[in-house]
């Protein structure tokens, strides 16, 4: 999410209109629109990667992966997104007001950057937990081979696991895939991000 929002108040008909038009991706937040950063090589292969492994991965099996341009909802946070990945089970759910928004993600999947780090770990990842549909929620450094992965457990109770080294593999136990990380990193260039990623706004 960009640190400056859009100086008055939107209401989400005026957000989705908006967005149909427009060349960059925009979040929407109770009334404020914020431009979402463009991202950097190593995210654009992990991400890529990633999308792959798992469409690889849930053939046959009712689930499907969807990249960065698929709109999610959160509606008891009033919030509009998009992922970096995406997983959704079944028919997808759709927004009342937005009918190209999915409401019912399994798995999120969030590639980290320093511009992003602190809202993935922290506000957006409480917004991600009142969605009632998922069980994971991935978040993959591009500088290290490590991954923190958020799980839910049969009582409801959200857990914490970390993936390290490239002889590892993430389970996700919901979706019944085992990613390898020497394949999540397969031709990333690891190391300390050289740049922030750039803003598109």
């Amino acid at each position: 999410m960009s640190t400056v929002p859009s100086k008055r108040q939107f209401t989400v008909q005026e957000y989705l209109a908006l967005e149909q038009d427009s060349l960059t991706k925009h979040e929407f937040y109770r009334g404020e629109i914020f431009s979402m950063a463009g991202a950097s090589i190593p995210h654009n292969d992990i991400s890529g990667n990633i999308y792959h492994m798992l469409r690889n991965c849930l053939k046959g099996k009712g689930c499907r992966p969807y990249g960065s341009v698929l709109r999610i909802r959160v509606k008891k946070a009033g919030l509009y997104t998009y992922t970096d990945t995406a997983v959704i089970c079944g028919p997808i759910e759709r927004d009342n007001d937005d009918l190209h928004a999915a409401t019912n993600p399994r798995v999120i999947v969030e590639v980290l950057s320093k511009s992003t780090e602190s809202y993935d770990r922290g506000k957006k990842w409480e917004f991600y937990q009142q969605l009632d549909s998922l069980r994971e929620y991935v978040l993959i450094s591009q500088e290290e081979a490590k991954i923190t992965r958020y799980f839910r457990s049969d009582a409801g109770e959200w857990k914490y696991q970390l993936v390290v080294g490239l002889d590892a593999s993430l389970e996700l136990e919901s979706l019944g895939c085992a990613l390898p990380l020497s394949e999540v990193y397969d031709h990333v260039v690891l190391g300390p991000e050289e740049a922030t990623e750039l803003n598109t706004a």
